[in-house]
């Protein structure tokens, strides 16, 4: 990327050139801050498309099962029906006691049948509902994945342009900065006589106590926002949620960063762990328990505290869901 490959350069010589090139690099921090909350979004985006994967896989195996038990049903109904006809027959044609016990025994053989197909049946629709629901998702945020990444390419763009510029800019004044000194070289002129003037006594300023610096409200990026909101909410469902085994599949589960020490989470029920703990800027590697898991922290979220919710509901694809515990400011 142009960042890394003039990055040597502007260490080396921008900061001679005074305030513009300064102000050159604080825009170019600005667009690499930029660059890093788009790479962090899209990580967000890539760790919801595998929720949404892992949701589909549970239903495409429901809906394996729904149908199998809805063709079993519907054969037995069949036979119920076949039953329930032969015993009107007989019960007609021959009328005792054993015909009409078996044509009652037939009619409320075919009453359950039916019933059965009909909740199956609707049990069936159901979960195909919540599947094709589940297929609009996935394409929603297969669809979003691939405006981030378009996103990411134009900002790249965008910071070698900035980075071309500050560069051309940075020749072109040590150019003029050169030329000068040539120029002063050539030209020697007398030093004029010193004249000695009296002392002025300047008067003494007046000591102005600094006001106290403003407390900044601090913006926060509308993909996290989005992003934190649906994890808040998808976290409350779950643990609000009755049904089911409050399972807890690890008595001991740890956070390992890159170059930091072993953290615990806390379990919060339903296979969800939660702890916070803070994060250093930069493409990071977490790890827990044997799962690696990678992340970008932009340069101005440094040194600020995370939340980390890791879901271990299907152990073969656990999910890691992390963003800044300031972002939850914003939701209150």
């Amino acid at each position: 990327m142009a960042v890394k490959r003039y990055c040597s350069l502007f260490l080396a010589g921008l900061v001679i050139f005074g305030g513009g090139a300064a102000q050159a690099q604080s825009n170019l921090t600005v667009e690499k801050n930029r660059l890093a909350r788009l790479e962090q979004s899209l990580e967000n985006r890539q760790v919801e498309l595998e929720d949404i994967e892992n949701e589909l896989l549970s239903y495409e195996y429901k809906l394996e099962r729904a149908r199998e038990s809805l063709t079993e049903l519907r054969k037995e109904h069949e036979a119920s029906r076949v039953e329930l006809e032969e015993a009107r027959r007989i019960h007609e044609s021959n009328g005792t006691t054993d015909s009409e016990r078996r044509l009652t025994k037939a009619k409320h053989g075919f009453a359950m049948a039916e019933r059965g197909v009909d909740s199956r049946s609707r049990r069936l629709e159901f979960i195909q509902a919540n599947h094709q629901e589940l297929l609009v998702k996935l394409n929603e945020e297969k669809k979003a994945i691939s405006e981030t990444k378009a996103k990411i390419s134009a900002q790249q763009d965008k910071i070698g342009q900035v980075v071309d510029s500050m560069l051309a800019k940075a020749e072109a004044s040590e150019r003029r900065a050169s030329l000068a000194n040539s120029v002063k070289a050539e030209e020697v002129k007398p030093k004029p006589p010193k004249i000695k003037t009296a002392a002025i006594e300047k008067p003494k300023k007046h000591q102005v106590q600094p006001e106290p610096a403003p407390i900044i409200k601090r913006d926060i990026d509308p993909e996290l926002f989005a992003y934190v909101k649906r994890e808040q909410k998808r976290l409350n469902d779950l643990l609000s949620d009755k049904d089911g085994e409050s399972k807890q599949t690890f008595r001991n589960l740890l956070l390992k960063p890159s170059d930091g020490e072993y953290q615990s989470f806390e379990f919060l029920g339903k296979n969800q762990y939660r702890l916070v703990a803070t994060v250093e800027a930069g493409r990071q590697t977490y790890k827990i328990n044997t799962w690696k898991f990678r992340r970008t922290i932009p340069d101005e979220d440094d040194g600020e505290r995370y939340v980390f919710v890791f879901d271990a509901r299907r152990l073969s694809r656990p999910r890691l869901v992390m963003y800044p515990e300031y972002a939850l400011d914003a939701l209150k």
